[in-house]
C-alpha cells in the first residue's frame, strides 16, 4: 500500500497553521466522497482539491485529513491529530477520509482495503472507540455516495481476496480471544460497551441479516435491538439485548 505525505504530493503551506484536535473531544471518523467521476487521481487531484480549498473557499489548506484513490495510494491531507475543514459541526470533533472518485458506483477493491486502513489507524490512535459515519449522517448531503455509504454501513469489511491464502487459523484465533473478553464481561447498552468486540459483533448481525447501524464499536439503542432480535428468533437465547457468551456464540457458531 503506498502512502504519499505533503511533502511528496507538493503540498502548500497552511495559510495558518492547523490546529490540533483535543484528544478526548474527538468522537469519530467521517467518510467522504470528491463526487468527481473521471476525474483526475492520484496527486495531481489532491492539488486541485487544495487549490479549490485554499484559493476559492478560502480555508487553511486542503479539507481532510486523509485520502484515497482508486489504486489504494493514502495521501496525507491535513493529516492526524489535526482538525480539518470537511465536516461543518464536527471538524473538532472527527478525522475525515475522503476517497477520490464517485461513490455512487462501485470502488475498487484496493481502494476499500486502504479506506479499512486508515479507519483502523485513525481508531489505533484513539483507543478503538470511535464511530464511524458517512458525511450525509452529518449533514443534508448524499455523500459519499450510495455503493460506498452501503459498504461503510455493512461494516466496511474488505474484499475478501485468493481464499487459499486466507489465515483462517488467525481468524479463529482473534475470534476466540474476543468470546473470552466477553464471557468476562458481557457487552450492553446499559454499560456503554465500546471498542473492537462490540464492532465484529456489529458487522456479523449484519452480515446475518439484522440491523444494528454504523459498525461504530459503540453499543447504542440499534445494536441492543438487533441482538434483541437475534435472541428471539433463536429461539433458546434470552432476549434481553445483552450479549453474553452464549449468545456470542450464537452469532458466530451458526
Amino acid at each position: 500500500m503506498k502512502f504519499v505525505d505533503r511533502v511528496q504530493w507538493r503540498a502548500r503551506p497552511p495559510a495558518h497553521s492547523f490546529r490540533p484536535l483535543v484528544s478526548k473531544r474527538v468522537q469519530g471518523i467521517v467518510v467522504h466522497h470528491s463526487g468527481v467521476r473521471n476525474g483526475p487521481s492520484g496527486a495531481d487531484a489532491v492539488r486541485s482539491f487544495e487549490h479549490y480549498h485554499m484559493d476559492t473557499r478560502g480555508w487553511d489548506g486542503i479539507a481532510y485529513n486523509w485520502l484515497v484513490d482508486a489504486s489504494g495510494a493514502i495521501f496525507e491531507g491535513r493529516g492526524g491529530g489535526v482538525r480539518a475543514a470537511a465536516t461543518k459541526g464536527w471538524n473538532a470533533k472527527s478525522e475525515s477520509v475522503c476517497f477520490i472518485g464517485w461513490g455512487f458506483e462501485p470502488v475498487s477493491d484496493a481502494a476499500l482495503v486502504a479506506i479499512k486502513s486508515v479507519i483502523d489507524d485513525v481508531q489505533g490512535r484513539y483507543g478503538g472507540k470511535l464511530w464511524v459515519k458517512g458525511h450525509r449522517d452529518l449533514a443534508a448531503s448524499t455523500c459519499p455516495g450510495d455503493w460506498l455509504y452501503d459498504w461503510l454501513t455493512s461494516g466496511a469489511e474488505e474484499p475478501v481476496g485468493d481464499p487459499s491464502k486466507i489465515d483462517y487459523e488467525s481468524i479463529v484465533a482473534y475470534l476466540r480471544a474476543l468470546e473470552d473478553e466477553v464471557r468476562g464481561k458481557p457487552l450492553s447498552r446499559w454499560r456503554r460497551s465500546r471498542g473492537e468486540a462490540v464492532r465484529v459483533a456489529q458487522r456479523h448481525l449484519s452480515a446475518r441479516g439484522y440491523s444494528p447501524g454504523v459498525a461504530d464499536g459503540i453499543y447504542g439503542k440499534r445494536t441492543a435491538a438487533a441482538v434483541t432480535k437475534f435472541q428471539t428468533d433463536q429461539g433458546w437465547l434470552k432476549a434481553n439485548g445483552v450479549i453474553d457468551w452464549r449468545t456470542w456464540s450464537a452469532l458466530f457458531g451458526a
